[in-house]
């Protein structure tokens, strides 16, 4: 297996903790919204005293049902009246949620709720994370990926979260409380960015690593609160960069956008970063990720996309179609495709690569996700990890766990079709696992070229 994970910091400086790799007992994979919300609904219900709960959003839409006809809010407002500590940390208001009015109401029901405005002023840029942080009395819980607590999403689009779960979530506790603690003092006054993580078992399943983006600090810093990443921070954009180049079999990726990166960023000095190494340093492949994904192929990698239904005159259909022809290769041709324009609206953003590593999280293939040098950037999170087990979780036992999510995000995209389908088990090879893949299901194929 490749060292896929991003070197750590020199130790002693000041952000060595977020170059960590930690092993975690458990981590499982939600592909519907109706599954992660019945999730986050039965932990919500156990949460009492000395419990948190820790909700951050790109969008909030708090009356959405979780589970049992009740909504987000009224679960929280339960665990916070039970004793539990209930924080919900916003984006500012934006087109697509009234996170002002959102924020307004948890604070109405006593909950400590903020938006962070902490991005450069005159910027359209924001924090676009979608986690939530969950620690009970005997277990620890952190969910990362594309999916917001939001309204209109339950069987309208495809997307995916990662539930972490053990030392892991504590790992990845740490960013989240970062931008909090620039708000608003720490727990018990002590950064929980310095807090030990506590051991782990020598045969923990899962490995994991968390990545970020985050915008350098404006040149002119009045009013400005924000503590952390000076340099901006481009850990999530270094791992993919790594990633791709690592990549000896394949490349599956289930993506919203894919959008021209522009030029690419430079490297602060030839050695690749500063010394200690600092968020702020680009890749050690300073190179776009368009760019990176043609070199991919032409050198045998078996590359699949897939993305949502865009209209012929749709923006992001016209932006998309220039990376399309740039990773189009006659010899070695990659498999790029749309889902048909009555199927749910593909949101993911998950890469898994050579069926052994995987990254999920809220960051797009375009600049504002991983930082340009044209494009402020937005706020990311995502995780990275490998696993030692199977994808019985997943519905394939005996298959590795990063193939086993392959087949299973590919099974419940052709569902939509055919509710009853099941990938076939028989089907090992990856070439074939793609012909059933694009194959027609009840006379029609579910999928379109890009």
């Amino acid at each position: 297996m490749a060292d896929w994970f991003l070197p750590l910091g020199v130790p002693g400086s000041t952000d060595e903790w977020c170059f960590a790799t930690t092993s975690t007992p458990d981590l499982r994979v939600y592909v519907s919204y109706a599954d992660y919300y019945a999730r986050l609904a039965d932990l919500f219900a156990q949460a009492k005293t000395n419990d948190e709960i820790f909700v951050v959003g790109w969008g909030f839409g708090l009356e959405e049902i979780l589970k049992d006809r009740k909504s987000a809010l009224l679960f929280l407002e339960a665990a916070r009246g039970r004793g539990a500590r209930v924080r919900l940390l916003s984006t500012p208001k934006h087109d697509h949620s009234d996170n002002n009015l959102q924020v307004g109401n948890a604070v109405a029901k006593n909950l400590d709720a903020v938006i962070d405005r902490q991005l450069p002023p005159g910027t359209t840029a924001l924090h676009h994370q979608k986690a939530v942080f969950i620690k009970l009395q005997s277990t620890t819980h952190l969910f990362v990926g594309g999916m917001d607590v939001i309204t209109a999403r339950v069987n309208q689009w495809f997307d995916v979260q990662a539930e972490i779960i053990g030392v892991g979530a504590s790992l990845g506790r740490k960013t989240l409380e970062e931008r909090w603690e620039s708000l608003k003092p720490p727990l018990g006054d002590v950064s929980a960015t310095a807090t030990p993580l506590g051991a782990s078992k020598k045969d923990d399943s899962y490995k994991v690593q968390f990545i970020r983006t985050y915008p350098p600090f404006p040149a002119d810093t009045t009013n400005w609160k924000r503590t952390y990443a000076k340099d901006g921070d481009h850990t999530y954009y270094a791992l993919i960069c790594g990633a791709i180049a690592s990549a000896q079999k394949s490349i599956y990726l289930e993506e919203q956008f894919l959008w021209s990166m522009g030029s690419a960023p430079t490297r602060s000095n030839p050695a690749g970063g500063s010394v200690p190494r600092q968020r702020g340093d680009v890749p050690n492949v300073p190179d776009t990720l368009e760019r990176l994904m043609k070199e991919a192929i032409a050198r045998g990698i078996k590359v699949v996309i897939i993305g949502p239904n865009f209209p012929p005159n749709d923006p992001f259909k016209k932006n998309r179609d220039p990376v399309v022809r740039t990773l189009r290769n006659a010899s070695n041709p990659p498999v790029l495709l749309q889902v048909r324009a009555n199927m749910m609206f593909v949101h993911s953003k998950t890469w898994i690569f050579d069926d052994e590593f995987i990254v999920i999280g809220s960051a797009n293939f375009w600049a504002s996700s991983f930082v340009s040098v044209h494009t402020p950037a937005e706020a990311e999170f995502g995780v990275a990890f490998t696993s030692k087990g199977d994808g019985a979780s997943l519905g394939f036992p005996r298959v590795p766990f990063a193939k086993a999510l392959r087949l299973r995000l590919w099974e419940r995209i052709r569902q939509t079709r055919d509710p009853s389908y099941v990938f076939p088990r028989s089907i090992t090879a990856f070439d074939d696992q793609v012909k059933e893949l694009q194959s027609a299901i009840n006379g029609t194929a579910p999928f379109e070229p890009m």
